[in-house]
């Protein structure tokens, strides 16, 4: 159920922000109560455009983010599927700066709880009233044998961090021969996104089907069944 303006006015109360506070318009923002998110994925892009919103503008909101755009990670498959490219799921952070969001494109580095501060890659100190912390994900290459130098992972392509992986990988299927074999592995629950992996599966699927219908795929799943959607993704593959 949405929040309303005066919810959200009455919860920035109960955390220290008061009413008072957000009283000012949107051109007296960058005076007001600072707040930092880190992140600007569905999350954290999410949460700025919303404060800044429902503040009136008051609230001096910053944003950020490592990547120069937005890539979606969830349309991504699209892409390996060949029904979009990636610049039909890129977005630029332009629609929050003029909203009157500031967005920094560097990484944040550590937060300072104690004096309310974020350090960035920059060496620039942001100091905040209320920091959101929304980062994403990054691989742990060293917990798989085999991918933790950079010659494997050109080879081997994971493509669930939306981007130049994705575009890699769809270039291997297009180089792949006509009765090869596309072997895909879903690991043990829980993992992000319970049916991204089936998803892919149809995307590559859909493909092949078209493009190179000698092939097949395998999947080699660690679940004892479908963890997400089994008779949709089932009716979908029979």
């Amino acid at each position: 159920m949405p929040m309303q303006r005066r919810e959200f006015l009455k919860a920035l109360g109960a955390t220290g922000i008061t009413a008072s506070a957000l009283g000012g318009c949107a051109g007296a923002a960058r005076g007001g109560p600072k707040v930092v998110v880190v992140g600007g994925g569905y999350g954290g892009a999410t949460v700025a455009k919303y404060l800044h919103m429902w503040s009136n503008g008051a609230l001096d909101v910053t944003l950020v983010e490592a990547n120069p755009a937005f890539v979606s990670c969830p349309l991504s498959n699209l892409v390996l599927g060949g029904s979009k490219q990636l610049a039909d799921i890129t977005v630029s952070y332009d629609g929050l700066v003029k909203r009157g969001i500031k967005v920094i494109f560097a990484t944040a580095t550590a937060i300072d709880t104690e004096r309310g501060l974020v350090r960035l890659s920059t060496e620039e100190e942001l100091r905040y009233d209320r920091v959101v912390l929304s980062p994403g994900i990054d691989f742990l290459y060293n917990m798989v044998p085999g991918l933790n130098n950079a010659a494997a992972q050109e080879k081997v392509l994971h493509a669930w961090k939306a981007g130049p992986q994705t575009v890699a990988l769809r270039k291997q299927l297009e180089a792949m021969r006509d009765g090869g074999v596309f072997v895909f592995h879903i690991p043990m629950a829980p993992y992000r996104c319970p049916p991204g992996p089936y998803e892919r599966v149809c995307q590559v699927a859909d493909y092949l089907k078209r493009a190179k219908p000698r092939s097949k795929i395998i999947v080699l799943d660690s679940n004892p069944d479908i963890t997400s959607k089994a008779g949709l993704f089932r009716a979908a593959w029979n």
